[in-house]
């Protein structure tokens, strides 16, 4: 079994867990909401928590959900450039765009670390649950999007290499 067939068996096993942990979070999400509004028509229990576990699923739900739209190359990037651009210029371009969204995401994850780490408070209505664990899906979903964006610049290279193989046989 070589390194990509185990690459591509991580890689499906990440966005398999992703996927599933997003549709627990807006299935959580729903359910909190509909009882909390169903509570407040009909007073049987009071549910204090809510709004901040309503926060915390949301919040793991779109880091989580943008961390796959980098996997899939589904999220927002700058392709005018790249694809009206052809020939070298092109993948130059492609090039240097995947360095920015690489420096991009490594610094959100860098950052997003350090403010895990420095965050003392806790959560407003759950006094046993510190924030930091709300905070931790910036660093956590910013270090996947970071793989994601070294295994884009590599396919960049790749393609830049095939590009000169390219010319080379016309010539």
């Amino acid at each position: 079994m070589g390194i990509v067939s185990v690459l591509k068996r991580v890689d499906n096993a990440v966005s398999l867990v992703t996927r599933s942990l997003c549709v627990i979070s807006l299935a959580a999400i729903v359910i909190m909401f509909l009882l909390n509004v169903f509570v407040r028509f009909v007073p049987v229990y009071n549910f204090t928590q809510t709004d901040d576990w309503i926060q915390i699923f949301l919040v793991w739900m779109i880091f989580l959900g943008a961390q796959e739209l980098v996997r899939t190359r589904n999220h927002f990037v700058v392709e005018v450039l790249t694809e009206r651009m052809e020939g070298l210029v092109g993948h130059i371009a492609r090039i240097v765009v995947c360095l920015i969204e690489l420096a991009t995401y490594a610094i959100i994850c860098y950052y997003g670390w350090v403010w895990v780490f420095k965050a003392q408070a806790y959560m407003q209505s759950i006094p046993w649950m510190q924030v930091r664990v709300c905070y931790a899906a910036i660093p956590v979903s910013a270090f996947f999007m970071t793989c994601y964006g070294v295994r884009d610049l590599v396919i960049a290279f790749q393609n830049i290499h095939q590009h000169y193989k390219t010319v080379q046989l016309k010539i």
